[in-house]
């Protein structure tokens, strides 16, 4: 599947929003929100199935309990800090999404 620049318009705005994100705390909310678009973003852009969206998956997103955090094991409260914190996962998103959109 060939990437549009449309595509690429959105993978770089879901880019622009990193820092704020990281300005506001960064908010588990709010994380939740973009880390939700951006795998829409990437859906829409590669597919479903594709091995970007697993990418990103496998990089940004990780499955269940992650050591510290309360809660249910599928919620948002995320640590700030640490390999599975919200600064890493941008860290490795932004890396990802920069590549990308380049």
């Amino acid at each position: 599947m060939a990437v549009t620049a449309a595509d690429r318009d959105r993978i770089r705005a879901q880019l622009a929003l990193i820092p704020r994100l990281r300005g506001t705390g960064p908010n588990p909310f709010e994380y939740d929100q973009w880390d939700a678009r951006t795998g829409e973003v990437l859906a829409a852009a590669f597919g479903a199935e594709s091995g970007v969206l697993a990418r990103y998956e496998r990089e940004v997103r990780t499955g269940g309990r992650v050591a510290g955090v309360r809660g249910n094991a599928a919620n948002m409260t995320l640590n700030i800090h640490g390999q599975w914190g919200i600064l890493e996962r941008l860290d490795r998103a932004e890396a990802l999404l920069r590549e990308l959109a380049g």
